[in-house]
């Protein structure tokens, strides 16, 4: 399938700055080469037409030269020497917050300092984790809950993170996910709950009712049926494996894993039943020939008009920039409960690093007014700085018409520690729900098998 044409130019954002910054910090020196147009193709998912696109921007900028048949080489030297900080990132941070544009503003303020970013997926193991770490691959990384959940310590003297003074300017409920006994390890950067995101003009054109905070998941049921169009247009979708989507469900409806004194986790609570039935009757009557891949696919389908209605994060709403459609916001409908899943991408600095005053300047100036506000006024994602990201003032692009919503619905944010279980234990989860919504197992031997699993 063709990149859509927002993934797409991210991409290109991300290559040249990615070549502009490794230019100038020395890592691609002067009289190389840079890798041939096919080899940066497949290293960004761009067409060939693209990537010249992209080394055109650097030759107007006079960081390389085209030499015929041969390839594009570096003409530019280092403009500078410094600190070298190295910086790992989740990728998708890129597009959700212009997180290179932000280093490369940090690089061009600094003397002796340079920033490297890397993308990097931190691995689902502590001591693969561990090891990241511990050889000191990064001096500064982002972290989500997930992968604090493996970083974590009960003690400060076995922590893998560099303890902070709390940030008094970020929103307190943000804080608090990243403390332990007092000390706060990670610096919230940017968060988002998740949410209903809906097709205005499709509801119009129905005479519908959007959305609002008394919804129900049979309200938005309903909706969703009068609003398919056959193979045309579905009602509702969401990419249902996803770790900030079906625990929604199981929270929504007050599930929380107990163990006994054994530590074997009774699984026979009709609340975990309900829950996972109704992903499976959603699934089913909503989507059930298609499988989504990542959120990114329910995205598409919803900026092509072919899903009326998505859930969806602050952050997946700067893939909606180039909507040509008016599009709003609500809460999540309810079960039992009103919750929905808070997620929060913080900063942290690697307890190992041998430069921690430099990486102390970088996430400084990360979470300072005028990055944080930054974001807000660039991207459509959250930033943490409460001043920031409550910030009014004119918009540079389209907001839902409830862009502020967020601040209502505070009360309802939960993650996936309500649940009382690990990382790894959700995901076991995860595994076993995948059988039994595909129909490949009944509901009753899914348990039982997750009972085993839990409990060893």
């Amino acid at each position: 399938m063709k990149p859509k044409r927002a993934t797409s130019r991210s991409r290109l954002e991300e290559m040249v700055a990615t070549l502009r910054q490794d230019i100038l910090n020395g890592v691609r020196a002067e009289g190389e080469f840079l890798p041939s147009e096919l080899e940066l193709g497949d290293l960004y998912t761009l067409s060939k037409n693209t990537v010249r696109k992209g080394l055109e921007v650097l030759v107007n900028e006079g960081f390389i030269e085209k030499v015929p048949r041969i390839g594009a080489r570096i003409i530019r030297k280092t403009e500078k020497q410094g600190e070298i900080i190295r910086f790992g990132y989740y990728p998708s941070l890129h597009q959700e917050t212009e997180l290179l544009e932000l280093v490369n503003q940090f690089n061009a303020m600094q003397n002796d300092i340079i920033v490297e970013p890397y993308p990097v997926d931190f691995p689902r193991e502590r001591d693969a984790v561990e090891t990241y770490l511990q050889e000191g691959l990064f001096d500064v990384i982002t972290v989500n809950l997930y992968n604090y959940a493996l970083m974590r310590s009960e003690t400060p003297e076995k922590s893998l993170l560099e303890p902070f003074e709390p940030a008094k300017d970020i929103y307190p409920f943000l804080n608090a996910h990243f403390m332990e006994n007092g000390q706060q390890y990670v610096l919230p950067f940017v968060f988002t709950p998740v949410m209903l995101c809906y097709n205005r003009e499709h509801f119009r054109e129905l005479q519908l009712m959007e959305p609002d905070s008394s919804w129900t998941w049979e309200d938005l049921s309903r909706a969703a049926t009068q609003i398919a169009k056959g193979n045309e247009r579905l009602g509702f979708l969401f990419h249902m494996l996803s770790e900030n989507r079906w625990p929604i469900f199981l929270i929504q409806n007050g599930v929380k894993f107990e163990r006994d004194e054994d530590g074997k986790i009774n699984l026979r609570d009709v609340k975990i039943a309900q829950a996972f039935e109704l992903i499976r009757k959603l699934a089913q009557e909503h989507f059930p020939y298609i499988s989504t891949e990542n959120d990114s696919d329910a995205l598409s389908l919803f900026l092509n008009q072919r899903a009326s209605m998505i859930m969806a994060s602050y952050s997946n709403l700067n893939e909606l920039k180039k909507a040509d459609f008016a599009y709003d916001i609500a809460p999540l409908p309810h079960l039992h409960d009103s919750h929905t899943m808070l997620v929060v991408i913080g900063l942290a600095i690697n307890k190992t690093s041998a430069r921690k005053p430099a990486a102390k300047t970088f996430v400084d100036f990360l979470l300072s007014y005028e990055t944080q506000l930054h974001i807000r006024r660039h991207t459509l994602n959250l930033p943490g700085l409460q001043r920031a990201a409550e910030w009014v003032g004119e918009e540079l692009h389209y907001r839902p018409y409830r862009y502020h919503m967020y601040r209502e619905i505070v009360h309802t944010f939960r993650t996936y520690k309500d649940l009382n279980v690990s990382p790894n234990e959700l995901r076991t989860i995860r595994q076993e729900l995948l059988y039994y919504v595909s129909h490949l197992d009944t509901l009753e031997a899914v348990l039982t098998r997750l009972e085993e699993k839990l409990s060893l």
